[in-house]
């Protein structure tokens, strides 16, 4: 989900892209418009500021929103909506909610597949009818177009936003800062949220909530609304929550939900936007534009050379330091003069001041806690790379890594492995890896599960938790959802690692904190990798728990994912495999 760049020069490095842009599609207007036998209906400015800049033929509105070229329509894709292009296009689709819902309530249990057709037939019959041209086309919106119509200032000014300012939007809602969110903010679960009723169980008809100050309604709550991926993926991002959704978290304006592209949820839906390639022209300019303006003032700035002074340097480094977790601060490393080579059956403390625990008499040693940020950013330096999808809350060097892909981890132990060769601290022979799902079953205490594959060992003991056999976690056992027992923890998202119980092997966070990434296949599907180990994210059950709060908790649960996953709960930990024929 969330991280902002510094860019270092002070020529923007996206400038010779928009003049390529402008060039690519001033060709293509002049084409297009060249082709055109009919007259087709301009879209024009609104004539007052409630007004809508253009119908369309379904009766959908749509406005302009500052920061993007596409007018956004101003609520959710609705029920009759979908239904016109059900008929007409004669499209297989039987997945209406269990639920009742009038023709204006948004459609839900669509696919990213669906959106996308049905934006494409609308596109296609209105272009037929006469109604928009050929520069123009309904489609999904793009992150930074979704970015933008929620309000989060670095979309909607493409010039320099204040740190600052980058800050305050990560703790943003689409209403504003007031949490719980004020009375009419939305369709929530706002039982769970408050205790109050916002009188719609399910889906409410769209417009029925105060709209955003562009006039678009139902950016956070109703339904979440699949977004337009930059290229074909096996995941797609959601946004803007949904009426079954409390957490706080979610209904951030910056919150980024990814699932695969094939979710068919009833608290799934979408929004369209229209794209004019005209409008995308003038929008180029006028970015080229603020960029010449920005870089001119810079410059200008820097000629000037500013005296600054200690207290002002001071302040921007606290600044800097502050944002995100403080995860560009220099970790603390061991001394190398008191590591010792790794030995089978004994604690080990790596190069990195990764500790690890040995697995009964095993040649296995486990990494006591998960990987940390700092630990991953160490080597990102090596890459001269930085973290790129850092989530969007704080989150501290010392919290363990989230938001990386299977082959990411992998990459670390390749790493990692090389790098405390190198230090004498395990042999040639010896190497870091994710563990397997049969190692990581050790380590939590299920050495003889039954079952012959990861499918099959899944949820077949249904007595053990990681803390024991209460179903209900005991205090200071697991960071995970604790909202709804007696006696919460203080974190919201991630916490430091190891600041709760460990096992019996003196191993922290296998429940809660974050996922973990294994090493195996899911049998039924190579693309897919186990994951194991619940999360911040897993709802901790309560005295009358459904089975699937209970079950998530469970040692034996597994998860399957694609593996390019990156989700803010899901990250890993390393299994150091000592070679016991190698001489030491």
């Amino acid at each position: 989900m969330h991280c902002f760049e510094l860019k270092k020069r002070l020529k923007n490095p996206h400038q010779h892209q928009y003049f390529r842009l402008a060039l690519v599609l001033t060709l293509l207007a002049n084409s297009a418009l060249h082709a055109q036998t009919a007259a087709p209906l301009a879209v024009s400015p609104p004539a007052s500021k409630t007004a809508p800049a253009f119908v369309n033929s379904l009766g959908m509105k749509f406005r302009e929103v500052p920061g993007t070229p596409v007018l956004f329509c101003i609520w959710e894709t609705r029920v009759k909506d979908f239904a016109v292009f059900l008929e007409r296009f004669k499209y297989e689709w039987n997945s209406r909610p269990h639920f009742s819902q009038t023709p204006d309530d948004p459609v839900v249990n669509t696919t990213l597949r669906d959106a996308m057709i049905f934006c494409d037939w609308l596109t296609k019959t209105e272009r037929a009818a006469g109604l928009i041209t050929g520069l123009q086309t309904y489609r999904l919106p793009k992150k930074e177009e979704w970015d933008a119509a929620v309000g989060i200032s670095a979309a909607r000014n493409k010039g320099d936003v204040a740190l600052e300012q980058k800050m305050r939007d990560q703790q943003t809602f689409p209403w504003g800062t007031e949490w719980p969110p004020p009375p009419g903010a939305g369709n929530f679960n706002s039982m769970e949220i408050n205790g109050t009723d916002d009188h719609y169980t399910y889906t409410a008809p769209v417009g029925q909530f105060k709209p955003s100050p562009d006039g678009l309604y139902d950016l956070a709550g109703n339904v979440w609304e699949w977004t337009l991926e930059p290229e074909s993926r096996q995941e797609a991002t959601l946004r803007g929550g949904s009426w079954m959704y409390f957490r706080k978290e979610c209904l951030l304006s910056a919150y980024e939900y990814r699932v695969p592209v094939e979710t068919r949820a009833s608290s799934i839906g979408f929004r369209v936007v229209l794209e004019d390639k005209q409008r995308l022209i003038a929008f180029v300019a006028a970015q080229k534009k603020t960029i010449d303006a920005s870089e001119k003032e810079l410059r200008d700035k820097m000629s000037a050379r500013p005296h600054v002074n200690e207290d002002e340097v001071a302040k921007m480094r606290a600044l800097l330091a502050a944002n995100h977790g403080s995860s560009a601060a220099q970790p603390l490393l061991p001394d190398p003069a008191i590591l010792k080579p790794a030995q089978k059956g004994l604690p080990f403390l790596n190069a990195l001041g990764m500790s690890f625990q040995p697995l009964g008499e095993t040649n296995l040693l486990m990494g006591a806690q998960e990987v940390r940020v700092q630990d991953y950013e160490t080597w990102l330096k090596t890459k001269r790379t930085t973290w790129e999808h850092k989530p969007s809350f704080d989150i501290k060097p010392t919290h363990p890594i989230v938001n990386v892909t299977w082959q990411e981890a992998r990459d670390f132990c390749q790493w990692l492995t090389e790098k405390d060769r190198a230090a004498k601290l395990i042999s040639a022979h010896d190497t870091y890896h994710l563990p397997t799902d049969e190692e990581w079953s050790i380590a939590v205490g299920l050495a003889h599960e039954d079952g012959d594959s990861p499918a099959t060992k899944h949820l077949k003991n249904k007595l053990d938790y990681p803390w024991g056999r209460e179903m209900v976690p005991p205090r200071g056992s697991a960071n995970i959802d604790t909202s709804r027992l007696s006696s919460p923890d203080e974190y919201s998202y991630t916490a430091p690692v190891g600041s709760f119980s460990p096992n019996a092997f003196h191993i922290y966070d296998l429940a809660g904190n974050a996922a973990e990434w294994c090493e195996d296949a899911w049998p039924s599907a190579p693309a897919e990798r186990v994951v194991r180990g619940s999360s911040w994210l897993t709802i901790a059950p309560g005295a009358q728990a459904q089975s699937s709060l209970q079950d998530a908790l469970l040692s034996s649960y597994r998860q399957h994912v694609p593996a390019t996953t990156m989700r803010p709960d899901l990250g890993f930990r390393v299994i150091l495999r000592l070679d016991e024929a190698a001489p030491k």
